[in-house]
């Protein structure tokens, strides 16, 4: 301690850091200390006498002690365990048996992954944080937890009160190649959408995650929304013939953008072409996008038939109530949040395989409360 006040007292630039150095050395020997003493105490209900100590009660010996190192939130913890000659302490007071870890470390540990974090580099942030080194493979082992919840998750009846439903996708990169990851998100009436399912595929492949949210209860939908992706749409038309689909709105424009090219006349070209999608109905929709053909197809011709031809696909938002009109001309929503997802998994790096990806779309759609484990109820 006398060191330390001379220590404190002179005029170091690095007095704070001694000063929270040795309170950290205190704290993890008072710790270390307690836990020994619990166990001491343990030991000495066990066996019915103290050190020394001659009573017709006794049932057994002390005989030694060996070390246990504990990972906790203090650090590092080397805590010497008595041991009787037969039989063992009852160590659960302080830790189980063959645990590295407490589970207040574990839990830190799964929020950092869950922030984006790479296991790599949760293993540099424990020892930095706790003290001890753990592997990367050890953090993928914790990461598990995510496994039994994701099988219930995708277990759980769905009702049918989405009658919007949105498909989009993502590459993410695992060892040996790359996978898409296929996300269907409902909305229901009040307009709170919620993610039903996903699925890692090669491609675009949403097929069997379709049929599976068919077989669970995914019924009365009354308009897919999507881009133009060639395998989205025939999921969408083998699993579910007669409902409509419409084509991203959003995506429609951004073609005619990039078809034009840089022209002066590009902004209010595509300005005017917007307004087809907030007329009053479908009829008056048609007639603005004729009118606008007329007006723009000697300037550019060539966009111009790219955007009105198929036109009807990205007005099958008439076919609902007005006021789902705003909401589900677009797939915006599905892009934020996707991309938002893609950030998150560009900081956790190459996936080691599918499982891998699965673990890690499934804890961040948990954690922003996209999904829910008690679904629909």
């Amino acid at each position: 301690m006398k060191e330390l006040l001379r220590s404190l007292t002179s005029e170091q630039d690095n007095r704070q850091e001694n000063f929270w150095k040795f309170v950290d050395q205190n704290v993890r020997q008072l710790a270390a200390d307690l836990a020994e003493k619990i166990l001491e105490l343990q030991l000495q209900a066990q066996l019915q006498a103290a050190w020394n100590q001659r009573t017709a009660t006794r049932c057994g010996y002390r005989n030694g002690y060996y070390n246990r190192w504990l990972t906790t939130p203090h650090g590092q913890l080397r805590i010497r365990v008595p041991r009787p000659r037969k039989g063992a302490v009852d160590t659960k007071v302080v830790f189980d048996r063959y645990q590295r870890r407490i589970a207040d470390v574990e839990r830190i540990l799964r929020h950092a992954y869950l922030l984006g974090t790479s296991t790599r580099g949760l293993a540099g942030l424990a020892e930095q944080i706790f003290g001890g080194s753990i592997s990367h493979q050890t953090i993928s082992q914790l990461m598990k937890w995510l496994d039994e919840k994701l099988v219930r998750w995708r277990q759980q009846p769905i009702k049918p009160v989405y009658p919007v439903v949105y498909i989009d996708g993502m590459h993410v990169d695992i060892v040996g190649g790359d996978r898409m990851v296929m996300l269907v998100m409902g909305q229901r009436q009040d307009g709170v959408k919620e993610v039903l399912g996903f699925c890692v595929s090669i491609g675009e492949r949403c097929k069997p995650l379709l049929e599976d949210l068919r077989d669970r209860g995914l019924e009365n939908v009354q308009l897919f929304v999507s881009d133009e992706s060639g395998p989205i749409r025939y999921a969408m038309q083998e699993v579910y013939p007669l409902v409509n689909w419409q084509s991203c709105t959003f995506h429609r424009l951004s073609r005619l953008r990039v078809t034009i090219g840089h022209r002066i006349y590009r902004d209010q070209m595509v300005q005017e072409a917007a307004c087809v999608f907030r007329c009053e109905s479908l009829g008056a929709a048609l007639d603005t996008a004729a009118a606008w053909r007329i007006r723009w197809k000697r300037t550019a011709p060539s966009a111009v038939e790219q955007f009105v031809h198929g036109i009807r696909n990205s007005l099958m938002f008439y076919e609902l109530p007005k006021r789902w009109w705003k909401r589900v001309h677009t797939n915006n929503h599905m892009e934020r949040q996707i991309r938002t997802l893609r950030q998150r998994l560009r900081l956790m790096g190459c996936f080691h395989d599918e499982s891998a990806v699965e673990r890690a779309v499934f804890g961040q759609l948990l954690r922003w409360h996209k999904i829910k484990l008690t679904h629909n109820t």
